[in-house]
């Protein structure tokens, strides 16, 4: 049985494709997506929106709750070059109306790589509550727009998958993979195969004591399923 771990809000086209596959599956979000109103500080950076090189965002999260303050800056700063961290975020972006680049490798590292080859020197970054981590990967000066946050999902049931004989786990983010490491028993750790979105979440995994873990080919959709599918 292949799990989807995403968050209700990000889920549809997870839950779409593993419809499609035949494969047996269940959707048990571990974290949940929550709107927050911007900071008066954040939305002064709309205000002066010009004098940022590039705008980021980071997350498809990012861009649900985050594009509809940047629209009305955007028509009057059409030249204003938009980084999306990858497909999702993309397509997300234009349904707003916003065309957008995504660094090849898919994560902050390639956006920090771009804004250095770039010659980017200040950069707006639409983002959740937590510092993103391209504020760690880069010389630029880098001001956040906070839009929403990323929670643990409380009344988590494990018990539908608890005797399963073989379960294949969708990791996409270090924080869904902290929350699973507190629903598992230390042996159901050692039996799960988690297909992991990164090298750095699969790292962690091995790190938390789960035994078995397959890195994605991209943090995509129908790359994790693919490597879910193969392990189902």
């Amino acid at each position: 049985m292949i799990v989807n771990t995403r968050p209700g809000d990000l889920s549809q086209n997870t839950n779409s494709l593993l419809e499609k596959s035949k494969q047996n599956f269940i959707h048990i979000p571990l974290t949940k997506i929550v709107k927050t109103e911007p900071p008066a500080e954040a939305l002064k950076h709309i205000d002066n929106i010009k004098d940022y090189d590039a705008v980021i965002f980071t997350s498809q999260s990012a861009a649900t709750c985050g594009a509809k303050f940047y629209q009305e800056a955007l028509l009057a700063n059409k030249n204003m070059p938009i980084l999306a961290i990858g497909l999702a975020t993309q397509k997300t972006l234009k349904k707003f109306n916003l065309s957008s680049t995504i660094p090849p490798t898919f994560n902050s590292v390639g956006i920090a790589n771009v804004i250095k080859e770039m010659g980017y020197k200040k950069c707006l970054v639409f983002c959740g509550e937590k510092n993103p981590r391209i504020m760690t990967m880069t010389d630029a000066d880098i001001d956040t727009f906070p839009c929403y946050a990323s929670n643990d999902e409380t009344n988590i049931d494990v018990s539908q998958i608890r005797d399963k004989d073989k379960l294949v786990i969708l990791i996409y983010t270090h924080q869904s993979l902290k929350v699973l490491m507190k629903e598992l028993s230390v042996n159901q750790k050692q039996k799960v195969v988690l297909i992991v979105a990164s090298e750095r979440i699969e790292g962690y995994a091995k790190e938390y004591g789960f035994k078995n873990s397959v890195l994605s080919e991209s943090p995509h959709d129908k790359e994790m399923i693919e490597a879910a599918l193969a392990e189902a």
